[in-house]
């Protein structure tokens, strides 16, 4: 794996703008993994990750710019996204382990996400952190027990 040096931490207010131009760099092709339909990301939604309290969203940054974006609902389900160019260097993996640990905290029984069997790499980090796989009407839904 290739070495990298990012700082992962809780959104800010403040981070709404960055993470509004994050997702709206994305290829339409992850967007629609992302969001299973092509979806444009909008100032709103950017705005709700960072000020709404159903979730803890965290951001993972390299010199001073957000290339990930985690999110983590009162439900346990979770969402995640990282910059193309900064894909291989273990940034959706260290994502999700934060994301656990932040369940762990909110005393949740389980954690969870979709995805759609095409998108693999999403599956391997789940596999590698010990998520179990069910099929659910044609997506999968990863989930680990804490």
């Amino acid at each position: 794996m290739l070495s990298l040096s990012f700082t992962i931490r809780e959104a800010r207010p403040t981070d709404w703008h960055q993470i509004y131009e994050l997702y709206n760099s994305l290829p339409l092709e992850d967007l629609y993994m992302r969001f299973f339909c092509l979806h444009r990301f909008s100032e709103e939604e950017a705005k709700r990750l960072v000020t709404l309290n159903d979730h803890v969203t965290i951001v993972v940054e390299v010199a001073g710019r957000i290339i990930g974006e985690g999110s983590l609902y009162n439900t346990g389900e979770f969402s995640l996204v990282v910059a193309p160019d900064f894909r291989g260097y273990g940034i959706g993996t260290e994502i999700v382990k934060t994301l656990i640990e932040k369940a762990k905290q909110l005393k949740m029984k389980k954690i969870f996400f979709y995805v759609l069997r095409d998108n693999i790499p999403m599956i391997r980090i789940g596999k590698k952190l010990g998520f179990k796989f069910i099929e659910e009407e044609g997506e999968l839904m990863g989930y680990l027990e804490l």
